[in-house]
């Protein structure tokens, strides 16, 4: 899978957190933030993030740019090991910056207010 380049990303953060009201700056250091975790890699382990930092995570998750994924490992005696992942979804990621937004054309509320007169 191609790597994810830091301007796809900061399309899709602008187009999720930036119609939230974050600003341009905010979504670009976002956007290192989470790419500095990944880098090339399509996976973060869970136990390398402090709790501020899986917070975010977690809230990319709702938006669908990151899933967690658990997996049990047998070692010796039986006992199982879990690890938990963070899986980068760079397909989502890309759509979500190759959406085109559709613009609502601007209404003139001064063409509406002598409707209402002339009515």
């Amino acid at each position: 899978m191609a790597v994810m380049t830091r301007g796809v990303l900061i399309k899709a953060l602008e187009k999720t957190y930036g119609r939230k009201g974050m600003d341009k700056g905010d979504v670009e250091e976002l956007s290192d933030f989470v790419l500095s975790f990944f880098g090339y890699d399509d996976y973060v382990l869970d136990n390398v993030l402090s709790a501020p930092e899986r917070d975010v995570f977690y809230n990319l998750e709702e938006y669908g740019f990151l899933e967690t994924h658990r997996e049990e490992v047998n070692i010796i005696k039986g006992r199982s090991w879990r690890i938990n992942q963070w899986v980068f979804k760079k397909d989502n990621i890309r759509r979500v910056a190759e959406t085109e937004e559709e613009e609502e054309p601007e209404i003139n509320i001064y063409d509406e207010i002598f409707k209402e007169l002339e009515s």
